[in-house]
């Protein structure tokens, strides 16, 4: 075979191994271009079905939340409509007997025990806890001198009470002159606290972690003892403990255990004078003496207490096994006059 043979035979080889060659590569970026195509479409198919699922959880959620508050509020309805009714029949039904006297006297004597429970509600259980706020003290209009006798009495240590009410105080105020014990932004902000005084008013009694001196345990410890919701700032004698009882005006050590002692006696408070009458009998004073004290006494306890439960806060909480947060629903009612239940506040 001669040359010039020889090298148009290598050349056409070459040609077809090129060509060969060219067409692999061709299925080659081909095939990767495809490759990725189902890569992109399956990351796309992949967000669709991320977010499909997550707004499928948001709209069960608001369904459970809907579901939830709907079964408190029916369950708020419910006992508010148990209330009146029993306001209403009360007098009416009541016969001689001691417990319906005293029902007569305060319809909703005891009703920290005769309206808590459970409640049924299409399907839902919602449990109600009822408090007579009249044995408790509103954080908000409470004075500092009576924050201060309430702290130092539940904590042993008026030293301490003494800086945490002027701390409660500042938090409340709407001025930013902290008082010497106290503090305002400026003293929160030096300390590296993120939560800062509101100048105004505490939501929850929860809230009174942040204030100064306000420690966790010291929380837990008055808790029992406070509320930030009632309208009515009065005291009721014949529910209120020991520690709430001596933050009010014209109150004394005597007058304290006679009340303490008529109540563990089955007996009824029935006026202040008849309390404070009491007391000036057992501490040996003759009929008549100091009759000017007295009626001051008599006069600065009445500016702040009564003898009867007035506003109740009911906590309604939805029991639901399919729903990982429960619902609350906090509610306050107040006794009128008229005799009718009043919703005062009701709060999610």
């Amino acid at each position: 075979m001669s040359d010039s043979t020889s090298g148009a035979t290598n050349r056409a080889i070459n040609r077809a191994v090129n060509r060969a060659a060219q067409r692999t590569r061709r299925r080659g970026v081909a095939m990767l271009a495809a490759l990725w195509l189902v890569v992109i479409i399956a990351t796309v198919a992949l967000q669709f079905s991320l977010t499909a699922h997550e707004r499928r959880v948001l709209g069960l959620n608001a369904s459970d939340r809907a579901r939830g508050r709907a079964a408190a509020t029916g369950a708020l309805a419910t006992m508010m409509a148990r209330m009146d009714y029993e306001l209403r029949t009360r007098s009416v039904t009541g016969g001689a007997s001691a417990v319906n006297a005293l029902r007569s006297s305060d319809p909703w004597n005891d009703a920290d025990s005769l309206y808590s429970g459970s409640v049924a509600v299409g399907g839902a259980t919602v449990d109600v806890r009822a408090v007579d706020l009249g044995a408790t003290l509103n954080i908000n209009l409470i004075n500092e001198t009576e924050i201060r006798q309430l702290f130092g009495f539940v904590l042993n240590d008026y030293v301490r009470a003494d800086a945490i009410a002027q701390a409660i105080t500042d938090w409340r105020d709407l001025d930013e002159l902290p008082r010497v014990a106290g503090g305002e932004r400026a003293e929160y902000l030096r300390d590296g606290r993120l939560v800062l005084p509101a100048n105004g008013t505490f939501r929850s009694v929860d809230d009174l972690v942040h204030v100064m001196g306000v420690t966790p345990e010291v929380l837990a410890l008055v808790r029992p003892y406070l509320n930030a919701h009632t309208f009515n700032a009065r005291v009721n004698l014949n529910s209120a403990p020991e520690a709430v009882l001596r933050t009010l005006p014209g109150m004394s050590d005597v007058i304290v255990a006679q009340i303490l002692a008529m109540r563990s006696g089955g007996q009824r408070i029935t006026s202040v004078a008849s309390v404070v009458g009491s007391a000036q009998q057992q501490a040996g004073g003759p009929r008549g003496e100091n009759d000017g004290a007295r009626s001051r006494v008599e006069r600065a306890i009445s500016s702040r207490a009564n003898v009867d439960t007035r506003d109740l806060q009911l906590e309604l909480v939805v029991r639901d096994t399919l729903n990982a947060q429960s619902t609350r629903l906090l509610a306050v009612l107040q006794r009128a006059n008229s005799g009718r239940v009043v919703l005062r506040l009701q709060q999610w």
